[in-house]
């Protein structure tokens, strides 16, 4: 089995690439390109990916730090930190106020808060190390 620090990488992989489908399928919803209630329903379903990836990498990062003999707890930068709570919480609040404003282009607005997310986890892999 892999090391603890090797899944939190690999889940911040994934997290990644579910982002950027996100943004991608936020952007085709954005142009008219992607319409009607699957598209939705399938940017529902990547937010909540991004959700649960991110929050399942949080806690298996926390294991991590808990866990680690070489003397040092956590990561290298604290920043590491404010990323990972901007990574886990700003898309699926984008999503939240897009449904709260009932807004008509749902999906410029799932594409914007993909692209602070996916900024945020390549911040991430900045400061984790």
């Amino acid at each position: 089995m892999p090391a603890i620090p090797v899944l939190h990488a690999w889940l911040a992989a994934a997290a990644a690439v579910i982002a950027a489908a996100a943004a991608l399928l936020g952007a085709l919803a954005g142009l008219g390109i992607a319409r009607g209630r699957g598209m939705r329903l399938w940017l529902d379903r990547l937010v909540l990916g991004v959700l649960v990836v991110v929050a399942v990498d949080i806690a298996l990062g926390a294991v991590a730090a808990l866990l680690v003999t070489s003397g040092r707890v956590g990561p290298a930068d604290p920043l590491h930190l404010v990323y990972a709570l901007v990574a886990l919480l700003v898309l699926p609040l984008v999503r939240l106020e897009a449904m709260r404003r009932r807004a008509a282009r749902t999906g410029w607005w799932v594409f914007a808060g993909s692209l602070v997310t996916l900024g945020a986890l390549l911040r991430l892999w900045a400061t984790g190390g």
